[in-house]
């Protein structure tokens, strides 16, 4: 069965290097938003965490309740109002293990300044497109390399060509008054803040468009954000390709204003006390 193990600050986990969990990254993670003493949509970070874990055969015998009561005893044990929470489920054995644990609040630029990467393709047959996994070595190998070269991230393209996401968020694309989003088919992750966004435009009566996109597309684009569930909603104010760089003001679009201010309401009203 599954065990919950609660990392608190200060405090080290252990873990057995023979396991597959250490041994080839075989495990799955969350990360959720903790805004004065509240997660945010929780509900849609775990039925992700769900979802994984049986398609890709991790057993998870704990329940709902019990993560949520480990968090709470993290963040009461820290004394924690506002930060990042983590969970990691990883094999063990024929079994699974749950930790817990934080880490400071993301400190998030105003505005994001990308660059199109065409080296590292993202896979969109791989086994693991699609889930939060352990394997994010490359995730994290692309984004250093943009922070080193003055970039905020980097926009991946897929084995196919077409536009997927940044090495860590959802990419969204204004046109006129038109919202576009590269299809979950082409590999990307499924957002639990780029699936609030879609769903959020549609009730504004926006149109949304999730489809297959060549580079192309970023030279005639109003604006564009990047999503994910710490940075919430970033606008994009550059995009640079190897043919041209795209300059906009896309913090002063009213599309992206109204998403802005939707999804701080939608933060407040779905989030789940563990203060």
């Amino acid at each position: 069965m599954s065990d919950i193990v609660i990392v608190q600050s200060g405090e080290k986990a252990h873990m057995d290097p023979t396991q597959s969990g250490f041994a080839h990254g075989f495990g799955l993670f969350e990360t959720l938003k903790l805004e004065s003493g509240r997660l945010c949509f929780w509900a849609k970070h775990w039925q992700r965490l769900l979802d994984s874990a049986k398609i890709l055969g991790l057993r998870l015998t704990v329940t709902e309740d019990a993560v949520l009561s480990a968090i709470c005893e993290l963040v009461r044990s820290d004394g924690l109002r506002d930060g990042t929470i983590k969970l990691s489920l990883v094999r063990n054995g024929d079994d699974t293990t749950c930790y817990v644990y934080a880490r400071p609040s993301l400190i998030v630029a105003s505005a994001a300044r990308l660059k199109l990467n065409q080296h590292a393709p993202l896979n969109e047959s791989s086994l693991l497109a699609g889930h939060k996994t352990h394997n994010y070595m490359e995730n994290v190998l692309l984004l250093e390399s943009a922070l080193a070269a003055g970039f905020s991230d980097v926009i991946r393209l897929n084995t196919a060509g077409h536009l997927t996401e940044t090495a860590v968020g959802n990419l969204f694309f204004i046109q006129g008054e038109r919202l576009h989003t590269p299809a979950l088919a082409t590999g990307i992750l499924p957002g639990v803040i780029r699936a609030i966004v879609i769903r959020t435009a549609q009730s504004m009566s926006l149109p949304v468009e999730e489809g297959n996109y060549t580079p192309e597309l970023l030279d005639s684009i109003n604006a564009a954000m990047v999503t994910n569930s710490l940075i919430s909603i970033q606008p994009v104010d550059t995009i640079v390709t190897a043919n041209f760089e795209r300059k906009m003001s896309s913090a002063a679009n009213p599309i992206v204003q109204d998403l802005m201010d939707a999804l701080r309401l939608l933060e407040t009203e779905g989030a789940v006390d563990v203060g």
